[in-house]
């Protein structure tokens, strides 16, 4: 026969066994027993059972088993194992004898015991279960980031062959904006500032961003590059920068900018985005270490395939 949910007990038998006696030797006569069980709402028809002409045991055994086994029962065992747990000890049974009160104290300690076993393993029960969720949510996040990261990819790769250079860079800042968005980098759009156009910024470890991309033909110069330095060094001190050419920085540009000068941003060209679009890096690690490269070496760009060569 196929076991529903509403036949699954509460208590295994130690544990149903402990809760009988702590109840039978705490609460010991019929008339307390009958009391406890109409404070917790146990069913007038297992109440009935306590009669004259039944055995305080038999009493205690029938209506807990009926409660353990039938799962819309559970709260009123449970209540009754709180009720019980409310006495100390059996100091309340000394009209009864010595022998009463040891009994019903050590009869609650077992319950106790096992009561804290059982927290215990539903606490683990709960914390596995709060980890297989996460993983569940953890691989549903990896799946829609991979998903979200091909699909940016493809919409890179798709310009490489447009032929209006505005409509491109348009779509190349709102790539950008999607990217910094997907790695948690609060991006901000394009703005103007003291009569200078600022392509967009992003947050990293608290520290400001200002961005500067580009798409033409030619690699970026100098000039290009100063721009973007001059815009940094303006700002507040926690502020660096970001410079993104798709084809590249000149030689000389990337030489003569830090000759003589301490620069405050890094670079990336079209093969560090393809790597980072590709998932073979991420894109915060590859931000994190350009400018540990920078700080260290002076060096503004270093080529992605080369960190995660280990060149570097």
């Amino acid at each position: 026969m196929k076991t529903t949910a509403a036949h699954i007990p509460l208590l295994n038998d130690r544990r149903l066994r402990a809760v009988k006696e702590a109840v039978r030797n705490v609460f010991w006569t019929r008339e307390e027993i009958r009391k406890l069980f109409e404070r917790c709402g146990v069913p007038q028809l297992l109440i009935s059972e306590v009669r004259p002409d039944v055995k305080t045991w038999t009493i205690v055994d029938v209506v807990l088993d009926a409660l353990n086994a039938n799962e819309i029962y559970h709260h009123t065992l449970q209540k009754i194992i709180e009720q019980t747990l409310q006495y100390k000890d059996g100091k309340h049974l000394q009209w009864a004898g010595k022998e009463k009160v040891e009994a019903a104290t050590a009869s609650l300690t077992a319950l106790r015991e096992e009561i804290g076993e059982l927290a215990e393993e539903r606490r683990k029960r709960q914390r596995d279960e709060a980890e297989r969720q996460t993983r569940i949510d953890k691989t549903a996040n990896d799946k829609l980031f991979k998903e979200k990261l091909a699909e940016l990819n493809t919409r890179f790769l798709s310009w490489f062959s447009a032929t209006d250079p505005q409509a491109r860079g348009i779509q190349f800042e709102a790539i950008l904006a999607e990217l910094f968005d997907l790695f948690d980098l609060a991006p901000k759009h394009s703005f103007r500032r003291n009569g200078e156009q600022i392509d967009g910024g992003f947050k990293l470890d608290n520290e400001n961003y200002l961005l500067e991309a580009k798409w033409q033909a030619e690699p970026v110069n100098l000039n290009d590059l100063r721009d973007l330095d001059g815009a940094v060094n303006s700002t507040i001190e926690t502020t660096l920068g970001l410079f993104v050419s798709v084809t590249g920085f000149s030689p000389t540009s990337l030489e003569n900018l830090v000759a003589g000068n301490r620069p405050k941003l890094i670079c990336m060209d079209g093969a560090d985005l393809a790597l980072v679009l590709d998932n073979r890096i991420d894109f915060s690690v590859l931000l994190r270490r350009k400018k540990e490269i920078a700080a260290q070496r002076r060096i503004v760009f270093v080529p992605a395939s080369d960190i995660i060569n280990g060149k570097y």
